[in-house]
């Protein structure tokens, strides 16, 4: 059995990092940690170095858009998938360009993100 790839999760909100573990643990994926603000998710990133992270847009400190920059500075190989609320298709697009692999849309259908995460990963 292979080791199942690990996913940072940054979100401002507790509850949706709780269910997103959960949702990830569910679907094969092991979560090594977790942020609540940009600064965080990058030096998160520098410390575990993990397959992939979940970037909510929208956090405190520094929003997603400078956190995947910053990530991407650090390792541009990085797996970073967007996290989004409906109606950021401009913001999405910025971060497709500046190199998120992918997105989900907010609530996170777990059926889309265990497809988008192995797309992502294969």
């Amino acid at each position: 059995m292979t080791a199942r790839p690990t996913v940072l999760v940054c979100d401002d909100s507790r509850a949706l990092r709780m269910l997103a573990t959960g949702q990830l643990d569910a679907a094969g994926f092991d979560v090594v940690g977790e942020a609540g603000d940009g600064l965080e998710a990058v030096s998160q990133y520098q410390a575990l170095r993990p397959d992939l992270v979940l970037l909510d847009l929208v956090m405190p400190q520094s929003d997603g858009r400078e956190a995947l920059a910053r990530i991407l500075e650090v390792d541009p190989q990085a797996r970073v998938v967007i996290l989004s609320s409906l109606g950021a298709q401009s913001d999405i697009e910025q971060c497709l360009r500046l190199g998120a692999r992918s997105y989900l849309q907010k609530p996170i259908d777990p059926e889309a993100m265990e497809r988008v995460l192995h797309q992502v990963l294969a």
